[in-house]
């Protein structure tokens, strides 16, 4: 009984291995589909006017379709990284580097293709020559647009309002600091690739929805330039020690774009610093806190306000001493101060 079972058994298991080589043959031996057979026959069956679509090549059918992820990753990058070279060219200069660009449009790019869906195609294929599978990995540019173009909406409207705050403002010293804000929004990397992705995905749509948009980025690096140039700013510095807290206070406004006037009358804004050098006299010598505010007035007003505190210094000799703090005070000055609203 126990050997009648077990004999009665074996054919249907060689059965199953002869379907699963048969299985396995076919796949290996299936014909190529139609978009495989030349570059002609690909372009027929995903146009690109419709579809941003690649072949993903690998072991398996999985790392084929992950490959040609990465594919289109790579080509979105690649185009993104073309197209908004010269704002940050314009970016680097205001203190974004290139590197935190890239890393920033990187982790863009890959969410939005997330949101998007990439598809692949249902007719992979067992390359028997190539010994790999072979797919295509695709996304439809309208579907695409659909979903990108309420989401760069948003961004934009953004921008134009911090451009149109710039441009309605009246005093010239305010005007500077929201140009200064309308171009670091415009900087920053996900807005730059978002700009670069619409008009990879679509051209014409691009064009059509964001040509203001388009307009005023170009407008915005000469616009900025011409509003720090007229922004001039005079340092009233009464207490200082050898011109080290004026000049410090020169360099950080000229990092910035904005000049320093040499008289009052000629500014469009004045910089009050007051310093409080904290000064203490004790049994092992003179000590210094010391600390510096900034008061910027301009037509309209007190404008902006800084406050910073140097390392407290001491030395037996009082003019060491003094040197220490108020360079301790410089290096705070130009590590900390910035105009950014």
């Amino acid at each position: 009984m126990n050997i009648s079972t077990h004999t009665g058994g074996r054919p249907g298991f060689i059965a199953a291995c002869f379907a699963a080589f048969f299985l396995l043959i076919s796949c290996a031996t299936a014909p190529a589909p139609g978009w495989a057979a030349s570059s002609a026959a690909f372009e027929s069956a995903y146009p690109e006017d419709k579809y941003i679509a690649v072949i993903g090549r690998g072991m398996t059918r999985e790392l084929a379709e992950a490959a040609g992820a990465a594919e289109i990753a790579r080509y979105f990058s690649s185009h993104i990284t073309a197209n908004t070279s010269s704002r940050e060219a314009f970016s680097q200069r205001d203190g974004v580097t290139s590197e935190s660009l890239d890393f920033e449009s990187s982790v863009y790019i890959d969410s939005e293709l997330t949101v998007f869906g990439v598809r692949y195609a249902r007719d992979a294929f067992y390359n028997g020559a190539e010994k790999r599978w072979q797919t295509v990995a695709y996304l439809d540019r309208a579907e695409a647009w659909a979903v990108f173009e309420p989401r760069f909406r948003e961004q934009a409207d953004a921008f134009r309002a911090l451009y149109r705050a710039a441009e309605t403002e009246t005093d010239p010293f305010r005007k500077a600091l929201r140009w200064n804000a309308a171009a670091r929004y415009a900087g920053n990397g996900e807005f730059n690739a978002a700009a670069a992705l619409g008009q990879i995905l679509s051209p014409a749509r691009m064009n059509a929805a964001f040509s203001a948009v388009r307009g005023e980025l170009a407008a915005l690096p000469q616009k900025t330039d011409e509003a720090r140039r007229n922004a001039g700013v005079y340092l009233d510095c009464p207490t200082d020690f050898e011109s080290i807290i004026a000049n410090a206070f020169s360099r950080v406004f000229a990092a910035e774009g904005f000049p320093v006037s040499r008289a009052r009358d000629g500014a469009r804004a004045v910089c009050a610093v007051t310093v409080d050098e904290g000064r203490q006299r004790r049994e092992l010598g003179i000590f210094y806190n010391p600390s510096v505010q900034a008061v910027i007035t301009g037509q309209s007003g007190v404008l902006f306000t800084f406050t910073v505190s140097g390392k407290s210094a001491g030395a037996v000799t009082p003019d060491v001493a003094k040197r220490r703090a108020y360079r301790s005070l410089e290096d705070a000055v130009l590590a900390n101060f910035t105009l950014a609203e």
